[in-house]
């Protein structure tokens, strides 16, 4: 589980610091693309930190996920409980640590996927607090304009391609 989550970051946080694909669109604050190699697709964002917010999609899972990327140690593993924080509500969203994927970011999966879009759900901010060991809390905070296209093409483009990729699997088999 650590690799998949921890590689999608790591070639994230390049992406989107870096260049974008010709393939990518942009509604917002949000980025829409495909990893190079053809194994993902996402809709993300990136605040002022360099942290990342978004939703990932595997073709070999045939699932999508919503990710963290942000600068609050954790241990692989481990699973943390976040307030997830919004003008749409607050919600407690576990998240579960995947591990260091650049230098001082640690991956994240968030759970509670229902909780966590109740809190996004028609805000223009999200804030998640993270608890630390000595007793405060670290926040990272992400823009959501955008994001509601940005997710529903990722998801109508990502589900659409896994239909064609199962008729061209189904096409290849003899009979």
């Amino acid at each position: 589980m650590k690799k998949n989550y921890a590689t999608l970051l790591v070639v994230l946080l390049l992406g989107l610091a870096g260049r974008a694909s010709a393939a990518s669109l942009t509604f917002g604050h949000w980025l829409v693309a495909t990893s190079d190699d053809g194994s993902y697709s996402y809709a993300a964002t990136v605040n002022g930190q360099g942290e990342v917010f978004g939703e990932f999609c595997a073709y070999k899972s045939a699932s999508c996920r919503w990710l963290l990327a942000v600068r609050t140690r954790c241990r692989f593993g481990d699973v943390y409980p976040v307030l997830a924080n919004s003008s749409s509500g607050a919600n407690p969203v576990a998240i579960f640590c995947v591990g260091a994927v650049g230098k001082r970011i640690y991956g994240m999966a968030l759970m509670n996927r229902g909780k966590l879009e109740q809190s996004i759900a028609h805000a223009a901010q999200v804030g998640f607090a993270v608890p630390l060991g000595n007793g405060g809390f670290t926040v990272a905070h992400f823009q959501l304009n955008g994001r509601v296209q940005a997710t529903s093409f990722l998801q109508k483009s990502f589900f659409a391609e896994i239909q064609r990729r199962r008729r061209a699997e189904a096409a290849e088999q003899p009979l």
